[in-house]
């Protein structure tokens, strides 16, 4: 597992597991946010806990039959890997779905990481971030969220000259398909720009929905544009974006096209 991935996982949750089974929520949320994003994200922390009080009480295994769904396979099982380099020392802990791809839950020192104890860890914290139902949840208050965030930034196109965007749907990327592994478990959302639909994927947008911190207004102060790209023609969250580019989207399955095709033909009609 690379470091950045690392880093990004081992960043400050809203969502806490002691003892590997008892909840609690955070009483502050990381940045600087709006009260109303606050409120989303607290939502989202309790509507989290209540879907795993249900689950709280299965087995090891159910419990990792529960994530599996999410990804669209039927069960899986838990390994471990050992690290190397600067992370001598310690062992990753993943997750196995049947279909062959892996889905990485955390990282311990090596001795400890094959003891039920840190494994039970691990996969309760999963389990509360990825289950079919907090899934549904999180797109949904997303989605909410950013429908207002698509006035403002069309504006903002709108003085740049650039193209406005119609925002479609919020995805969870499952990883059906081994193609699309590298982004396992992260959140996307579908645009059409001038008609045109794209996917769109970066790393802040998929926290910030994970962790029900989607703003309600952009977020970046001042405008730029996105790294590595040369020409840009709509906005997201105040930064330029191309939807001709790879750089920041993922490939558009074939479900999801016909899906948010529909979608866009009812925001037209509108």
């Amino acid at each position: 597992m690379d470091d950045l991935f690392k880093k990004e996982f081992h960043r400050s949750k809203n969502i806490s597991i002691v003892d590997g089974e008892n909840c609690y929520i955070q009483e502050t949320v990381s940045g600087t946010t709006p009260q109303e994003e606050n409120d989303i994200s607290i939502d989202l922390q309790k509507k989290a806990i209540e879907i795993f009080d249900a689950y709280k009480d299965l087995s090891q295994q159910n419990k990792i039959d529960i994530i599996a769904k999410a990804f669209g396979c039927k069960t899986g099982e838990i390994y471990t890997s050992a690290c190397t380099g600067k992370w001598r020392g310690t062992s990753d802990i993943s997750i196995r779905f049947e279909n062959g791809v892996s889905l990485f839950i955390g990282n311990h020192l090596t001795r400890r990481a094959k003891t039920t104890k840190a494994q039970i860890e691990y996969i309760n914290r999963t389990l509360m971030r990825f289950n079919p139902e907090i899934i549904e949840v999180t797109k949904e208050l997303a989605l909410s969220a950013l429908l207002q965030q698509e006035t403002k930034d069309n504006e903002i196109a709108l003085q740049k000259g650039l193209k406005p965007y119609l925002i479609l749907t919020v995805e969870f990327n499952d990883a059906a398909n081994t193609r699309f592994a590298d982004y396992i478990g992260w959140y996307y959302v579908t645009l059409a720009v001038d008609g045109k639909i794209c996917t769109h994927l970066e790393t802040g947008l998929n926290y910030d929905i994970a962790e029900g911190r989607v703003g309600r207004a952009p977020m970046q102060r001042d405008y730029f544009v996105a790294g590595a790209l040369n020409e840009v023609d709509y906005v997201f969250n105040n930064v330029g974006f191309s939807s001709s580019s790879g750089l920041y989207s993922l490939p558009l399955r074939e479900e999801v096209r016909k899906r948010v095709e529909k979608i866009l033909e009812e925001r037209i009609m509108v």
